[in-house]
């Protein structure tokens, strides 16, 4: 007997195509948000610092040109964690949307699954019923033949 065949395969693949091929740029986004979560406390560490070593310049008697630099580098770093911030919200925005894509994706899927099972089930069910009525012809042969020639 043939052998079952789903005829919408191709279309269940690119549909799982898709999925994956969403699944990785979430990974990616992902891997993008770490980064600038981490150079957002990279930036916030060097301001702690930089706090701490003016702390430790004002002890010692210096130039007051020297402690002009202390407020320009701790502004250029509040400026920089803005700017990662905002970038950050728009990764989450982007995360957010994948999210919805990769759910709509998903569903698809399952959808094409679904309906490849429903299909198989009906194809074992035809299967099984011919295979079935195969032996119950055999069976009234062998009856027909053995009463023909008990006759």
């Amino acid at each position: 007997m043939q052998k079952f065949k789903f005829k919408l395969d191709g279309l269940l693949k690119v549909r799982e195509f898709k999925e994956k091929k969403i699944k990785i740029e979430l990974g990616e986004i992902l891997k993008e948000i770490a980064v600038v979560e981490e150079k957002i406390a990279a930036a916030n560490h060097a301001i702690d610092e930089t706090y701490e070593a003016q702390e430790v310049f004002m002890k010692d008697p210096s130039a007051g040109s020297m402690l002009q630099f202390f407020p320009y580098f701790i502004q250029g770093k509040k400026d920089d964690i803005k700017n990662k911030e905002n970038l950050l919200w728009s990764l989450r925005k982007k995360y957010d949307f994948k999210i919805t894509e990769l759910a709509a994706a998903r569903g698809q899927v399952k959808v094409m699954e679904n309906f490849k099972e429903k299909k198989l089930g009906e194809w074992t069910k035809e299967r099984n019923k011919k295979e079935m009525e195969a032996i119950e012809e055999i069976l009234m042969m062998r009856r027909n033949g053995v009463h023909a020639s008990n006759e």
